[in-house]
């Protein structure tokens, strides 16, 4: 099997390209580096890549436990059924460098002494491992109420990628280019990707979505085996609903009513996986669910008929045994921006209280930023030459980072092997945490083609009783003092 994609923009035939081949017998993984002008000179190496199971590779486990003497008693039951668990994988690494790829299977029980036991099987022979290592033990109870749905289709037909437009009257208020996130880019996907981005004829964004996703368990969770972290995926998509005709075909639905996820209405069945949009009269809303074992995560872009952008993100869960652990989710954006052109604009940050001689300061080189909401601190991306731009102001849920959310705002040039971090699925907490860091390299960032980089934290804990929506994402107001229409990300 095979992953290629493009790095660079607008490049043609000379774009540069990244590839990982993955061997299924050796194990084994090369990441190809080079041009597509110059095939003969691109470079390979070996990478640590683990292909998250396929439905037809977890059916073959789910086949194995069914047939095991002990285990297909408990999925005779009733109720009774095999999930797809976290974490996927329970890969055994021996001391000669091979590895034996361990299919995880879920079992919920809900009438048994225990509600969810995770077994293994050894892909290559079909044996059962009834307590692999690195799996949450077996639970007595159950966290969350929404039972998972296993029959929701990935990827399937249809385009790559379509082009969508919002007009009022005569005047075309946005124009953009959107892929579902099975075809979106990034070592894990990237959830629902916009390209080519403008608002009222002027180019605003070249790329928008979020290549990394992790989860980050406490003490309590560690102790049952949930993480303690994990580093998600997000081109699985999940089944919701959304009603309405496919002008452009599978995977690409434009509804007459607003589409409802799990956030909506607690429920992880639905006749629709792709991408579902839905204009209110003021706003344009670009949705979608992804699936990663027992998590489902809410893809939800919005664009405001006057401007306004804003990412969301949200966090859900059917049954399981972890997730009434405390845990924290961290979601990262990668924010191209291309205000009226590539290479010219700059990223300013305000405080107040001042710190320096003014509320707000030019951020002349690439940097990492936290939040500080005794500053209220936020940010704005300018066209040095035309005073177009965005605000970036935290919303009330997205939290400041702690060690392991590796930070809130980061602003670098942009370059085109910098997609993400190129981590897969893993559970070390090492691997899994967002090196972010990397990618600042201490050069100039006045007046360059810029990514900001932008996280949000989300806490999660079933002691805590205080109602908040289980969303973050930053919104704000336009951006004043422009020469031409602007809005805020």
């Amino acid at each position: 099997m095979a992953d290629f994609r493009l790095l660079e923009k607008d490049s043609g035939e000379d774009a540069a390209f990244q590839a990982v081949i993955h061997d299924p017998d050796s194990y084994r993984s090369v990441l190809v580096n080079g041009r597509l002008s110059a095939l003969g000179e691109a470079q390979a190496r070996s990478v640590r890549f683990r292909p998250r199971p396929s439905a037809e590779e977890f059916a073959q486990a789910v086949e194995a436990v069914s047939a095991h003497p002990e285990l297909s008693q408990i999925l005779a039951r009733d109720g009774a059924h095999p999930y797809r668990p976290m974490p996927p994988l329970a890969d055994i690494e021996h001391a000669d460098g091979t590895t034996d790829r361990i299919v995880t299977v879920g079992l919920r029980d809900p009438g048994g002494e225990m509600k969810h036991r995770i077994v293994g099987v050894r892909m290559r022979d079909g044996v059962v491992l009834p307590s692999p290592v690195g799996v949450p033990v077996p639970a007595s109870y159950e966290c969350e109420t929404t039972p998972g749905v296993e029959d929701c289709p990935e990827g399937g037909p249809g385009h790559r990628s379509v082009r969508v437009r919002v007009r009022r009257g005569s005047s075309e208020l946005w124009n953009l280019v959107v892929s579902r996130p099975a075809q979106s880019s990034g070592t894990n996907g990237s959830g629902t990707e916009l390209r080519f981005v403008d608002y009222r004829g002027t180019r605003v964004l070249y790329q928008a979505h979020l290549p990394i996703l992790n989860v980050q368990y406490g003490p309590d969770g560690e102790a049952v085996g949930c993480g303690p972290t994990y580093r998600d995926w997000q081109n699985q998509e999940a089944c919701f609903t959304a009603s309405g005709s496919e002008p452009a075909g599978p995977g690409y639905r434009l509804c007459s009513t607003a589409p409802a996820t799990i956030l909506d209405n607690g429920s992880d069945s639905g006749s629709f996986h792709g991408v579902a949009f839905h204009h209110d009269g003021s706003e344009l809303r670009i949705v979608s669910e992804l699936a990663a074992g027992w998590y489902r995560y809410i893809s939800d872009w919005r664009f405001a008929d006057d401007g306004v952008i804003r990412p969301r993100f949200g966090f859900a869960g059917v049954t399981n045994p972890c997730t009434c652990q405390v845990h924290t989710h961290h979601a990262y954006w990668r924010l191209n921006f291309d205000i009226a052109g590539a290479a010219d604009d700059r990223v300013d940050e305000y405080n107040d209280p001042p710190i320096g001689d003014g509320a707000w300061t030019r951020l002349r080189f690439e940097t990492r930023r936290n939040r500080h909401s005794l500053h209220r601190r936020q940010w704005r991306v300018v066209n040095r030459a035309t005073d177009q731009g965005y605000h970036i102001v935290p919303g009330p849920n997205d939290s400041t980072a702690d060690a392991y959310g590796a930070g809130d705002l980061w602003v670098v040039r942009r370059r085109g092997a910098e997609i993400d971090d190129g981590q897969g699925f893993t559970t070390d907490p090492v691997l899994s945490r967002a090196r972010l860091d990397g990618f600042v390299g201490g050069e100039s960032v006045d007046g360059r083609d810029l990514v900001v980089w932008y996280g949000g934290h989300f806490h999660h804990d079933e002691h805590d009783h205080t109602p908040r929506p289980h969303v973050v994402g930053p919104g704000g107001l336009p951006l004043s003092g422009g020469h031409a229409d602007t809005g805020s990300a």
